[in-house]
């Protein structure tokens, strides 16, 4: 299953980076985003997506406000340029922390911890199979 992500962050070199390399995640199917706190959070209201990934410095409401409204309903990676708001984020109920910059695995890895969280089976369970039954397949 394809996951529906929202990313939330009001710069826009951060957020057009998230959103590309969330795009090449093989299990994430569809991806919006916003630079301003409240359409997001009108958005998540209305349309539930299964996860966001959130700056937590932001004008208006911070992504550790939306961790305190959502965290309990659907899973955030929070993200930062400042590594001391992990903790902070962590207690609240993020489900990863990444800092800035972050890298196409390092990503990749925090939406594979989404997924796990989701479905109880990690991205790598599923490729395995995937390849094993690919694999008993051509022998045949």
């Amino acid at each position: 299953m394809k996951l529906e992500l929202v990313i939330v962050d009001d710069s826009t070199l951060w957020l057009s980076l998230a959103e590309k390399l969330a795009k090449t995640h093989p299990l994430v199917g569809s991806v919006t985003t916003f630079d301003d706190s409240y359409d997001a959070w009108v958005h998540i209201q209305i349309n539930k997506p299964q996860f966001v990934i959130s700056d937590i410095e932001m004008p208006g409401m911070n992504g550790l406000s939306f961790l305190e409204m959502f965290a309990d309903r659907l899973p955030f990676i929070s993200s930062s340029t400042k590594q001391e708001f992990e903790d902070v984020a962590r207690e609240l109920g993020c489900v990863d922390f990444i800092t800035k910059p972050f890298t196409k695995s390092g990503l990749h890895n925090s939406i594979d911890l989404v997924y796990e969280k989701l479905y109880g089976k990690s991205n790598k369970t599923i490729s395995h199979s995937k390849n094993q039954n690919y694999n008993a397949y051509n022998r045949q």
